[in-house]
């Protein structure tokens, strides 16, 4: 018959649409089990990752049964809503690329604005730094519990800002650094 017969083609799209539903039960379980534990208490991030999950759980159950059905129909729109889907990474992936430095600061600048002060503080406590940048946004937005932050707990404060990095000589330095030196590594491998 030929090299790639109708069953096998069928047999690996089931087998690809199987594993498509493992892992949209892995996008399922593992933020309710992180919720559940208090780990990460960002709701818009674990809702988006829920409704990610059984995004994926439904497309690839629509493949799944248009291939064991031989159901034209379901694999056309299966077909449409994928090629899409590589549309739109196309597109998103091409804007990760263009983003250059100061667009990054500007993201990360604007994120942490609007951001609550309890993600605040869990960035904070998470990474052991103070403040956004401990410039322009920290003096809008001055940071809190810095004191209670390992970085900090030296340090005889009568102000949050007293947690800021200070070179005190040449070879050490007392405080804090400011949170987007300390993510701004990890947000630049994130985007490349």
């Amino acid at each position: 018959m030929g090299c790639c017969s109708f069953a096998k083609l069928k047999s690996s799209l089931c087998l690809l649409n199987i594993v498509y539903m493992l892992i949209a039960l892995i996008l399922i379980a593992v933020p309710a089990f992180v919720y559940s534990m208090n780990y990460f208490t960002s709701y818009s991030m674990i809702g988006s990752l829920i409704g990610t999950g059984v995004f994926l759980f439904l497309f690839s159950f629509l493949g799944l049964c248009g291939a064991l059905h031989h159901h034209q129909v379901m694999l056309f729109f299966y077909m449409v809503v994928l090629g899409l889907l590589c549309i739109v990474q196309f597109a998103f992936s091409i804007t990760l690329v263009a983003i250059n430095e100061e667009q990054k600061e500007d993201i990360m600048n604007r994120s942490w604005v609007a951001s609550n002060n309890v993600s605040r503080m869990e960035v904070q406590t998470a990474l052991d730094c103070c403040g956004f940048d401990q410039n322009v946004t920290d003096s809008l937005i001055p940071p809190q519990n810095c004191s209670q932050l390992e970085c900090c707990k030296d340090l005889y404060m009568t102000d949050e800002t007293q947690c800021y990095l200070n070179e005190t000589s040449a070879n050490t330095t007392t405080g804090c650094m400011s949170c987007m030196e300390k993510v701004e590594d990890q947000v630049s491998y994130g985007l490349k």
